[in-house]
């Protein structure tokens, strides 16, 4: 933007929104290539200036990288905030949170993928505005369900929240008005869930067993690898975990790594061929012994809650980071994955003949993200019958059991 002197001369001037719009860049960035993988140069780049320029507005990425999620999330907040002035039944607060999930469709993965990379201080922002978002939330379930527990309270409003963002982990495309109905009919059945009650006391623990022999810890080296590789990844993201760390969580050198894997990205590699292999196995299981697709869908659903809970790392490190596998397994993944979606969805659209496949595909995304997203949350990991409460919350989306 430029206006002229008296004596023809330019005079540049910054545009109003220009911090909006640096904002709106990065975050796109931030979400389509990863915190490590985007330079403040690209962003400069994408928003239409000099890297001196955008270093004027934030000192450093990470800096830019915490104003995203902070701004991002100032507006989510004052929207639920407006909402629950308007309706205290809580019907419009989910209904807002729905289409502001969908308007800022990347805001939630870049949440998930990059809190860590996140300074203290605004990790810290960053809470805060997620217990004012998800008070908002439980206020409104409260107001749905009066006769819940605190915890089933609580448990509610995430997966309410994890159904609404669920379209920020896909790139499937409905007409606007479609997609907000298909979420928000998610949303109200799993609002009627009937919960099951507490889990059973656990199970007698395993008797304290002999130091392994030097024989069994060779053979089981590699899996103790992957084990050990799946949860630093999960916790701290593959770009800031080293070899020497993965060898130094099961009692070896780094370089011992080598004897197994070619590379880190190898061994990241088999985290996720596990995966797959985990999913192929109980997704034939539940074909097999499904003896309608109803019941198929719900043995998917057992298997994959069971799964998730018993291997919340592999499935955290497959989420989160298969971004990190060169070009040619990332592309093998991804179709594997696509796939796999693809397939429950015309097992769910067999189990409704009048459901769109689309729509089905949409809903099988949104029943995934609220267990993943549950294995993943301190707070829902808290809950009393975990495995019970998804299941029946699936079962409850995908079938309206």
């Amino acid at each position: 933007m430029s206006t002229s002197t008296p004596g023809g001369h330019a005079i540049r001037r910054r545009p109003r929104d220009r911090r909006a719009t640096i904002l709106t860049a990065a975050a796109d960035a931030f979400a389509r290539a990863g915190y490590h993988g985007t330079s403040m140069a690209e962003i400069a780049t994408a928003v239409g200036i000099s890297s001196a320029a955008l270093y004027r507005h934030f000192r450093t990425k990470q800096e830019l990288l915490g104003h995203c999620l902070m701004s991002g999330m100032d507006a989510t907040v004052s929207r639920l905030e407006a909402a629950a002035a308007q309706d205290a039944s809580g019907h419009q607060v989910f209904e807002e949170l729905v289409a502001i999930a969908l308007e800022l469709r990347g805001l939630p993965r870049l949440w998930q993928l990059e809190f860590r990379n996140l300074t203290a201080t605004h990790r810290s922002s960053v809470l805060i505005r997620a217990v004012r978002l998800t008070g908002y939330l439980r206020r409104a379930v409260r107001a749905r369900r009066p006769e819940l527990s605190d915890h089933d309270v609580e448990l509610l409003s995430w997966c309410v929240l994890s159904v609404a963002v669920s379209p920020s982990y896909h790139r499937q495309q409905l007409p606007a008005t479609t997609f907000t109905s298909v979420l928000d009919a998610a949303i109200v059945r799993l609002l009627t869930t009937e919960l099951p009650p507490g889990g059973t006391a656990p199970g007698p623990s395993r008797p304290a067993a002999p130091p392994p022999s030097p024989e069994f810890e060779r053979i089981a080296r590699p899996e103790r690898l992957i084990g050990a590789a799946a949860r630093l990844f999960n916790t701290r993201g593959y770009a800031a975990v080293g070899i020497e760390d993965i060898g130094a969580a099961v009692g070896v050198s780094g370089p011992a790594l080598y004897h197994h894997f070619a590379s880190k990205a190898d061994l990241l590699n088999e985290i996720i061929v596990r995966n797959e292999q985990w999913i192929g196995l109980y997704t034939s299981r539940a074909l097999a012994e499904g003896r309608d697709a109803r019941e198929a869908v719900h043995l998917l659903m057992e298997s994959f809650v069971g799964f998730a809970l018993q291997q919340p790392d592999l499935l955290g490190t497959t989420v989160s980071e298969v971004g990190h596998l060169p070009e040619p397994q990332a592309t093998r993944y991804r179709r594997i994955h696509r796939d796999g979606i693809l397939n429950w969805a015309r097992l769910l659209q067999t189990a409704h003949a009048e459901l769109p496949l689309l729509e089905a595909r949409i809903l099988i995304q949104a029943i995934g993200t609220v267990v993943i997203d549950a294995v993943r949350n301190p707070r829902a990991l808290g809950h009393r019958n975990l495995s019970g409460a998804l299941i029946a919350i699936g079962d409850r989306i995908a079938l309206h059991d």
